[in-house]
C-alpha cells in the first residue's frame, strides 16, 4: 500500500468516526446505514455475485500459479487487483446494456498501453510522505467543493477561476514529485514488482472481458427476472438463457430465407410494455405464408432486427411482437410465456387462431 492510498485511508477513518460520534443529530449516520444497505444489497444481485465468483476464481488460479513457479509476490497485490475490479470494472454496470465492445477495446488500448499510461502508473507509484498525502488529498477536496459551490451562480465565476488555477497546480505538483522520485529509483524498472504492477490493471481488464459478456447478457434479461414468476436468482437466468437458446435453434432454419423479407414491411418501431419492450410491425399484405411469418417474428423475438432496422431502446428481448395486416387489423401476435400471466397481452385471446412455432398465434381469416 503506497502512501496515497494510506492518506485515503486515514481520511475515510476519520470521516466515518466523526459521522458516527456527531452525524446522528443532522441524519447523516442514517444516511450512511442507507448507503451501507443499498452495498449490501448490490453485491447480493446475482450479476454481482457472478462478477465477484468469477474473480474469486481468477484470484485462486493465479495464487495456485505463483506458488507451483515459486514466485515471491506480495499479497497487496490482491488490494491493488480489487481497486481496479470495483473502481474500473463495476461502474460499467450502469452502461452494459448500450455497451459496444469495440469501442471499449479501442479506449482501453488506449488508455492502458498508450504512452500516457506511464505517466499516469509514475504517479500513482511514486507518492510523497503520508502527512504530505493527507494535506493535499484535503486541500483537493475543498478546492473541489468550493469550485462546485462557485460555479452554481454566475455572481461567482470569478471565484471559480481563481480556485480552478490551484485545481491544477496541485496535481501538476504531485506529478513533477513523483517523476523525480521516479528518477531517484529508476533502478526499480529492472524488478519484477515494477513490471507486476505497471501490467496489473491491463490484466484484470483483460481477463474480465468474459465476464462483462456474461454480467452484459444477465442484465438485458434481468427485467424479464423481475417481473416473472421466479426468483431474482442466479438459477432464473440460466433458465431463461436455455429457452432463449432453445427459441434460437428452433428459429435458426428461418434466418436466411430466400425471400427478401423486408419488402413486406411498411412500417416497424418499438413501444412499451410491461416489464420491457414491444414490438410493431406493419406490413403490405393481407396474409402471408407462415415461414415468412416466423422468419419476420423470430427476427424481433431474438432481438435482431435486422429486417425492421430497429435499435432497441428499452430492451433487447421483447415480451411481445404484434404484426398488423395492410388495414391496421391484429394479424399475428407472440409473447414471452416467461412473464407473469398478468402482465400478458390479451387482445388475441378471443381471436380464432393457430399456432406456430414457439408460441407464435396466427389470426385465422
Amino acid at each position: 500500500m503506497n502512501t496515497r492510498e494510506e492518506a485515503i485511508l486515514y481520511w475515510i477513518i476519520i470521516v466515518l468516526v466523526l459521522i458516527v460520534l456527531f452525524g446522528r443529530k443532522n441524519g447523516i449516520l442514517d444516511s450512511l446505514l442507507d448507503v451501507i444497505k443499498y452495498v449490501k444489497q448490490l453485491i447480493l444481485n446475482p450479476i454481482s455475485i457472478v462478477i465477484l465468483f468469477m474473480n474469486l476464481l481468477y484470484l485462486t488460479l493465479i495464487y495456485f500459479w505463483t506458488v507451483r513457479n515459486d514466485l515471491d509476490i506480495s499479497i497487496w497485490y490482491i488490494k491493488d487487483y480489487l481497486i481496479v475490479l470495483f473502481f474500473s470494472i463495476y461502474p460499467l454496470a450502469e452502461t452494459l446494456k448500450k455497451l459496444n465492445f469495440n469501442q471499449l477495446y479501442r479506449e482501453k488500448k488506449a488508455e492502458l498501453f498508450g504512452l500516457a499510461a506511464i505517466p499516469l502508473f509514475i504517479n500513482s507509484s511514486y507518492t510523497f510522505s503520508v502527512g504530505v498525502e493527507m494535506l493535499l488529498t484535503m486541500m483537493l477536496f475543498f478546492l473541489s467543493v468550493i469550485i462546485a459551490v462557485a460555479n452554481s451562480t454566475e455572481e461567482t465565476k470569478n471565484v471559480e477561476r481563481f480556485f480552478n488555477f490551484f485545481l491544477m497546480v496541485i496535481p501538476l505538483f504531485m506529478i513533477g514529485g513523483a517523476f523525480f522520485q521516479f528518477i531517484q529509483h529508476v533502478k526499480d524498472i529492472l524488478t519484477l514488482d515494477f513490471w507486476i504492477s505497471f501490467g496489473l490493471e491491463a490484466l484484470v481488464w483483460i481477463i474480465n472481458i468474459p465476464v462483462i459478456y456474461l454480467a452484459k447478457q444477465m442484465i438485458l434479461i434481468e427485467k424479464k427476472i423481475i417481473f416473472s414468476n421466479y426468483k431474482n436468482q442466479i438459477d432464473t437466468y440460466i433458465r431463461y438463457y436455455i429457452k432463449l437458446l432453445i427459441r434460437r435453434v428452433k428459429f435458426w432454419k428461418y434466418r436466411n430465407l430466400k425471400h427478401k423479407l423486408s419488402k413486406y414491411i411498411t412500417e416497424s418501431k418499438e413501444l412499451s410494455a410491461v416489464g420491457g419492450n414491444r414490438i410493431y410491425i406493419k406490413i403490405n399484405k393481407s396474409e402471408l405464408p407462415n415461414e415468412i411469418i416466423i422468419a419476420i417474428i423470430s427476427d424481433a423475438i431474438l432481438g435482431r432486427n435486422k429486417l425492421t432496422n430497429l435499435v432497441n431502446q428499452r430492451e433487447k428481448y421483447p415480451n411481445v411482437v404484434e404484426l398488423v395486416d395492410k388495414n391496421n387489423n391484429l394479424y399475428v401476435l407472440w409473447q414471452d410465456d416467461f412473464i407473469e400471466t398478468r402482465f400478458r397481452d390479451n387482445r388475441i385471446d378471443d381471436m380464432e387462431t393457430i399456432e406456430l412455432l414457439s408460441g407464435i398465434k396466427v389470426r385465422i381469416r
